[in-house]
């Protein structure tokens, strides 16, 4: 029975030998289970079987059959069977029991009894029996034990519980003291504000005569300013600033609690799956649930049940906070209507205080004493607008402020420069004259009255990186008074107004949109700079007071105040925040450019047209240059131009790049507008030299100017591309425009669309790297459309003026045919100089190239040369060739007759010829060679010498 009990369950021992030899409950209960195995398999071989058990009971049908059965299970052979079956088991669960003791701690402290189970006692019975006693005191110690822990825990976590509700309570009561004492503030401030409109009602009927923009000024003569309400006014404005910490505490703890009370909400994780998934190498599931059972209980560690109180004291802040939600919520609403009326009233009584000192530079007040007194009264103002724009940024109500501060200080000085009469000042209407020094004034007033207040806000709220490197970054600033506060509100009165809108964008005219777009375009990349930097005066101002000496008898601290100072990296920043806005990208979207571009282009399109129209009429040299004299003159004397066609093509790819007509949005536009008409004149070019443009009067037009009674002159028409001295001088005026594409007249580009200046640069609003990048893009365009003037170049030198010299040289080929009828039957003496005709075959070609060689392209060479001479030589030798036989035909045919006699000298009329074929030949050679030509390199002249090798032995010795 002992057996039986004990191998139903972990014995109450597991924890004796746990606790002794340091093993697991889990391993010494596998221990257990296998030795009580061993006990009943070694019990089984003396004791038989029962007879009888509840399974026999079941299955056996009557009493016969179950004694029939018994007398067979009591034979002797069965018996037998089984002790073998039950020795081979004993010794399975030996072995088996041998390497789990060998495989654990209290195994291996049982194992050092003996080396095998032989050793052990035999009968494990007693031994349990033994140790039964001593197990259950331990057991019994144990849950005593853990019911103290219990106990222990349970009123530690009260303890917890405890403290955490008394840390609740105590910031309950200070966000409750918080609140109270913000309300506070407010409360004074109402109770402010409800006696000065009292006593500003009372003084209505004594201004009703003032304008609607005077209930923004203040009078500096009714406020003595004394130091006791100055001093209470700075309490209460830093109160006020105290008041938004305070409201964005109370804020951040609400959403907390929020926060909280949802997560408590949130259904917890089950950590079934993850226990199994941890214990699945431990090998059952019942060590998983003995080692969970087995865990003692810690503070640290909450359950479900004992995290409900700890719920509870969170609940109960969450309920203390949600009855205070609707005041908390009214409190942020009315700091913020606090802070942005007391913003304004700050701002106009530095409006009123600037105008008083631009007052005073003009004579009306020259007290020093006075300007001293204005100079502080406007660091105490500067210094409570800070605190109202940091109350308002703390809150996220930084939009409320630019609001406020375009509302009260922008659009006054908006309103009293603004109007179509000063946008047309100093020139007629519709032209926006004006417009430049209207919004120069704008800016510079902004600056004069504002500009501290500008760069006290861009220091404040500038910014940063985490590791201090201020970066160029666009993002949105808690407080941006320089683009929402100046240039939305600049912006938006352009836009709104819809005369000064129509003026503006659309004025119809070229020349009127684009100085708007200049004067716009300039006041925008320069609006940073205006607002944020300090002029000289003012920076001594600042270092003047920086090295003050101060003490505390006289309780000056001036030096102690925030004094702003503003680097480039800062005025770069906040003109990208500029570039950045929506408004500015909405007021580039009013201009109408591709329309300014199309009258543009029509503009140089007419100028070419006219110019085209006049060279056809009266050849290349017409006077068509329609520019400026002394540009047309810089045109030839820097780049060598000679026709006018050139100087006028020339000076319209320059206009469309000046400052009066380049518009840098259309850059790419005006880049490929010059490219197009480059396109029209090669393709004009082209038609001319292929023959299909004819030049001159036509029939017509000469009959008509006959019949007119007025003189006038009419070219006759012709072809130009039939004139060598038309096609060299074009050539080379392609060649000039082509070198200047890639050179000068992308240097020109270059320097108007990245201009190399610091200055110019950043009105570009562009990094040196995208700068870079677009001179690299109009490079690579410019010289794609130079590479077309080669090609045509190459065929007006190669082939035109190469036929058309080849042609004139010919010409005075038809004389060879004559030397013959010179010497037959003539009796003339044997020549001794070359023919009169050989001077005039490569006349047109000596005269053509001292003419133009140096105009002839370097890309030419003398390749043009060499191939006039090689047709002119080759068509020569056939001349001669023929002469040569015909002679050679005459003689033969006199020698058949016997005719032949002999000729003075003792020299036939053939040998005559032969010689003088010679002479000329040798002349030819020296012509070809003055030409700066190798005649042995010419297979015409290889074959006249060849050909008159034969009279070399006639030549005199």
């Amino acid at each position: 029975m002992t057996m039986a009990t004990t191998s139903s369950g972990p014995s109450p021992g597991a924890s004796y030998f746990s606790t002794i030899h340091g093993a697991s409950p889990s391993a010494v209960a596998s221990s257990l289970s296998a030795a009580t195995s061993a006990a009943a398999a070694a019990a089984a071989l003396t004791v038989p079987p029962p007879p009888f058990s509840e399974e026999s009971k079941i299955d056996t049908p009557n009493t016969s059959d179950v004694h029939n059965s018994s007398s067979a299970l009591n034979s002797t052979p069965y018996l037998q069977s089984r002790l073998v079956q039950l020795r081979h088991q004993s010794q399975d669960l030996s072995t088996e029991l041998t390497k789990k003791l060998a495989t654990s701690r209290s195994g291996q402290s049982l194992l050092h009894i003996g080396p095998s189970l032989s050793t052990l006692p035999p009968d494990l019975t007693s031994l349990l029996e033994a140790l039964s006693p001593l197990l259950s005191q331990v057991e019994q110690y144990e849950s005593e034990n853990r019911g103290e822990l219990d106990r222990l825990v349970h009123m530690g976590r009260e303890v917890q519980c405890a403290v955490k509700k008394r840390e609740f309570s105590g910031q309950c009561a200070e966000i409750y003291s918080d609140l109270m004492g913000a309300e506070e503030v407010l409360r004074w401030k109402q109770v402010q504000q409800k006696q000065k409109k009292s006593e500003k009602g009372a003084g209505k009927n004594k201004k009703n005569d003032e304008s609607s923009s005077s209930r923004y000024e203040y009078n500096m003569d009714d406020d003595d300013w004394s130091e006791d309400e100055t001093e209470e006014e700075f309490d209460h404005i830093c109160s006020l600033e105290r008041a938004a910490y305070t409201t964005l505490y109370l804020l951040q703890e609400l959403h907390n609690s929020s926060t909280d009370v949802s997560a408590m909400t949130t259904t917890p994780k089950k950590r079934t799956a993850q226990l199994s998934e941890g214990d699945e190498n431990d090998g059952s599931n019942s060590n998983n649930n003995n080692s969970a059972n087995n865990n003692l209980p810690s503070l640290s560690d909450f359950s479900s049940n004992d995290n409900t109180s700890l719920n509870g004291v969170v609940l109960e802040k969450s309920r203390f906070l949600a009855k205070l939600a609707p005041r908390i919520r009214r409190l942020e609403s009315d700091t913020a209507k606090c802070l942005v009326s007391t913003l304004e009233e700050l701002l106009v009584r530095v409006r009123s205080l600037m105008e008083d000192e631009n007052d005073t530079n003009d004579g009306n007040d020259t007290g020093y004493d006075n300007k001293q007194q204005r100079k502080s009264q406007h660091d105490d103002l500067l210094l409570m607008i800070g605190h109202c724009l940091r109350g308002l940024a703390l809150l996220g109500k930084g939009a409320d402020a630019e609001s406020a501060f375009a509302r009260v200080a922008i659009m006054p000085i908006i309103r009293s420069k603004l109007s179509m009469g000063k946008l047309d000042e100093g020139g007629s209407r519709g032209e926006c004259a004006g417009l430049f020094f209207l919004l120069d004034g704008i800016a510079n007033t902004i600056s004069t009255m504002y500009g501290s207040i500008l760069r006290s806000s861009e220091c404040m709220f500038t910014n940063e990186t985490g590791n201090g490197f201020k970066t160029l970054v666009t993002s949105r600033m808690e407080v941006d008074l320089v683009t929402c506060g100046v240039w939305v509100p600049v912006a938006t009165a352009l836009m709104a107004d819809p005369g000064i809108k129509m003026a503006i964008f659309s004025p119809g005219i070229a020349n009127v949109l684009q100085a708007n777009y200049s004067a716009l375009d300039t006041f925008l990349s320069e609006l940073a700079s205006s607002l944020l930097r300090q002029s000289p005066q003012q920076q001594e101002e600042d270092v003047k007071k920086g090295e003050e000496k101060t003490s505390i008898e006289t309780g000056n601290f001036s030096h102690l105040y925030f004094r702003p100072t503003i680097q480039a990296d800062a005025i770069e920043r906040a003109q990208a925040r500029l570039y950045a806005h929506p408004t500015t990208v909405d007021f580039s979207k009013r201009w109408n450019l591709p329309i300014y571009y199309q009258l543009r282009v029509a503009e140089f399109c007419k100028r070419l047209d006219k110019a085209v129209e006049g060279v056809c009429r009266e050849g290349w040299t017409a006077d068509v240059f329609t520019g400026d004299a002394k540009d047309g003159k810089k045109i030839s004397d820097t780049f060598g131009y000679e026709l006018p066609f050139f100087f006028e093509l020339y000076d319209i790819l320059l206009s469309m790049w000046k400052s009066d007509v380049y518009l840098r949005p259309l850059t790419h536009r005006f880049l490929r507008g010059a490219m197009q008409l480059i396109g029209r004149v090669l393709a004009f070019v082209k038609d001319g030299a292929d023959g299909k443009i004819q030049f001159g009067g036509t029939d017509q037009q000469s009959e008509a100017a006959m019949d007119s009674s007025e003189t006038s002159v009419v070219t006759p028409a012709y072809y130009w591309n039939e004139r060598v001295e038309d096609i060299a001088v074009v050539s080379w005026e392609l060649t000039i425009l082509e070198t200047c594409l890639t050179h000068d007249y992308l240097d020109y580009v270059a320097n108007t669309v990245c201009p190399n200046d610091k200055e110019s640069r950043q009105s570009t609003h562009n990094s040196s790297l995208e700068l870079e990048e677009i001179r690299l893009l109009a490079s690579e365009v410019l010289v794609e459309c130079s590479q077309e003037f080669s090609p045509l170049v190459s065929h007006s030198w190669n082939t035109l003026i190469v036929d058309r010299l080849t042609k004139q040289c010919c010409i005075p080929l038809t004389a060879v045919k004559g030397v013959a009828a010179t010497y037959r039957m003539t009796n003339r003496p044997p020549p001794s100089q070359a023919s009169p005709f050989l001077a005039s075959v490569l006349r047109p070609l000596k005269e053509f190239d001292t003419t133009f060689s140096s105009r002839t392209p370097p890309q030419i060479g003398d390749l043009w040369k060499q191939k006039i001479v090689e047709a002119v030589s080759l068509k020569y030798s056939i001349a001669v060739e023929d002469l040569i036989a015909t002679v050679k035909r005459t003689e033969e045919a006199l020698k058949s007759r016997k005719t032949r006699k002999m000729m003075a000298g003792g020299m036939s009329d053939g040998e005559k010829v032969k010689l003088q074929l010679l002479l000329d030949y040798r002349q030819f050679k020296n012509d070809v060679e003055e030409l700066g030509l190798e005649s042995n390199s010419i297979e015409g002249i290889v074959k006249l010498n060849q050909l008159t090798a034969e009279a070399e032995s006639l030549l005199p010795k």
